[in-house]
């Protein structure tokens, strides 16, 4: 922890980055989509316990294990994260304790036993997973408590748990 506010610069994003270690500082602003960085091949990004706001990009995608949880991001997770995770790219996706609408998963689909992705304590009326790759820091409530969804979409309009 470096106290580290503002937002993340783009110039971070580089290819030759196996790691970005900025949890639990004061980060705000959204993830920058930089393009092109694909994160390097077993790389980890861990940018939780920040203020990250806005929409999910698809900057991170290449990232083997990822952290985001205990932020402040919106609406639905990007199909690309999913599909990481399907193909087996991505190991770890936490999310957990955001306001997060949405994580698209098809119905019957299965994840590798390998993916650990915890998407509980979001604006979801049910998580698809459950809380089974939780890490116990996570607690054992699967949504976010509708009021505290509908103050934070209110400006603009969009609540899934209503």
């Amino acid at each position: 922890m470096n106290q580290f506010g503002g937002p993340i610069p783009r110039s971070l994003f580089r290819p030759s980055i196996t790691s970005m270690l900025l949890q639990r500082n004061n980060l705000s602003g959204g993830v920058p989509q930089s393009r092109p960085w694909p994160p390097a091949v077993g790389s980890t990004v861990d940018l939780s316990h920040n203020f990250l706001t806005g929409e999910l990009t698809t900057a991170l995608i290449g990232a083997e294990t990822l952290f985001l949880n205990n932020n402040r991001l919106t609406g639905g997770v990007p199909e690309e994260y999913v599909q990481s995770v399907e193909a087996g790219t991505m190991k770890t996706l936490y999310l957990q304790h955001n306001y997060i609408t949405g994580f698209p998963l098809e119905v019957g689909a299965e994840l590798p036993d390998t993916a650990a992705v915890c998407v509980s304590y979001n604006c979801m009326a049910a998580p698809p997973l459950g809380l089974a790759a939780c890490p116990a820091s996570a607690g054992d409530q699967l949504s976010r408590p509708a009021y505290q969804c509908s103050a934070l979409h209110n400006s603009s309009g969009s609540n899934s748990l209503d």
